[in-house]
């Protein structure tokens, strides 16, 4: 079986591509497949250039001849490349943070999704916050570099379809910086007392920055509602003790699900690769998870995208995330989630494993997204 692999690089996350290889490395080398495997693997830089991935990905297909392509690409990107892949018709798996979603979720045949669900969770953060909340006002927080994903559009949507009002949008335009700073956001709210709850969207860096300084002013009683990169262990690096926020958001994966699929992941990785997983290295596990179940149980099929996918329809595997199982009205697989809140006073996370969010899914999925949709084509969190 012949593989090829798009994957990215990042500045910010430099692990982003060897944690994902190693993820799918890791786990066909813990099955032990009989049948022999070749990679054929292409760096795209940061994904978001055009002519490079589509050259990249006619290279994989055409002249290497993979039998099935994983694609570690944008979903803007994607676009591009379909009238290709569909050419093909090989099986296409695409894989990233999920950052961004389909503009419209019409299914091509032979293309499987695969992905760490941030912009759906940011739906259902958006939703939730509009319930929790005493009253229906807030304040948009973001970056110049993450607003430009469908993400912050989830959390702001669902927030006002459940009946929240956005009264003013912040957007920090600092676009690299060893220490981010937000004068002009603490100066809003120190002198807006109706406004004590935030809908934050930043990467982890800038997240411990913004932490910090709502910590060190004198504003109480905020309850913020963030995003996946929020929750992650860097992110909260700069919240200590005295942390007077009230914090609450979803995530993907964690390291402490309990369960023997995730503790044979994390203990198999750990001992091959000397380091602690990532979830771009859980990524690459599950990834890892459908190749070995193409070659266990759709081999006759392998150059046959469409009746491979149809295959998947029912089938349950086992992720260190949960049960990972195909939406076939979209061929997204979709996976539980953890519910995290840090409450005033304490520092780390609380954490509600396995929520099941199928009726979020399909309610979030069922919409398409209306108006002109613009933004960055490089894949998220590589800049």
């Amino acid at each position: 079986m012949n593989i090829g692999i798009l994957f990215p690089r990042s500045n910010t996350y430099p692990l982003i591509g060897s944690d994902f290889l190693e993820g799918i490395k890791a786990f066909i080398k813990k099955e032990s497949s009989e049948k022999e495997i070749n990679f054929f693997i292409e760096s795209i830089g940061f994904g978001g250039m055009e002519k490079e991935v589509y050259a990249k990905t006619e290279k994989l297909l055409m002249l290497d001849d993979v039998d099935l392509l994983v694609a570690f690409i944008d979903e803007k990107i994607l676009e591009l490349v379909k009238p290709l892949l569909l050419a093909s018709g090989k099986l296409v798996l695409v894989v990233n943070t999920g950052a961004n979603h389909p503009v419209n979720w019409v299914p091509q045949s032979n293309i499987l999704h695969l992905n760490l669900q941030h912009s759906f969770l940011c739906a259902v953060t958006g939703s939730s916050a509009a319930q929790d909340i005493k009253n229906k006002y807030a304040a948009v927080c973001s970056s110049f570099y993450d607003c430009g994903y469908l993400h912050i559009s989830s959390i702001v949507s669902e927030f006002q379809n459940s009946g929240g009002i956005v009264k003013h949008n912040y957007i920090n335009n600092q676009k690299v910086a060893k220490d981010f700073e937000f004068p002009e956001i603490i100066e809003y709210l120190k002198n807006e007392d109706e406004i004590k709850t935030l809908l934050a969207v930043f990467d982890s860096q800038p997240a411990g920055d913004f932490y910090k300084a709502l910590n060190e002013s004198t504003i109480t009683d905020l309850q913020l509602f963030v995003s996946p990169m929020m929750l992650e262990s860097k992110a909260l690096e700069k919240i200590n003790l005295i942390n007077t926020l009230n914090i609450s958001g979803y995530i993907p994966w964690h390291n402490t699900i309990p369960g023997n699929v995730n503790e044979d992941f994390i203990s198999f990785y750990t001992t091959h690769f000397k380091k602690q997983p990532s979830q771009f290295s859980v990524l690459g596990w599950e990834t890892g998870i459908v190749i070995i179940e193409i070659l266990r149980k759709h081999f006759e099929n392998l150059r046959d995208g469409e009746t491979v996918v149809k295959q998947f329809n029912n089938s349950v595997l086992n992720s260190p995330r949960g049960k990972m199982k195909l939406d076939t009205k979209t061929q997204y697989f979709l996976l539980p989630a953890i519910r995290c809140t840090i409450s005033p006073g304490n520092s780390k996370l609380e954490l509600e494993y396995n929520i099941d969010l199928e009726n979020e899914w399909e309610e979030f999925s069922e919409k398409n997204t209306e108006g002109t949709v613009s933004g960055w084509t490089n894949t998220y969190l590589c800049y």
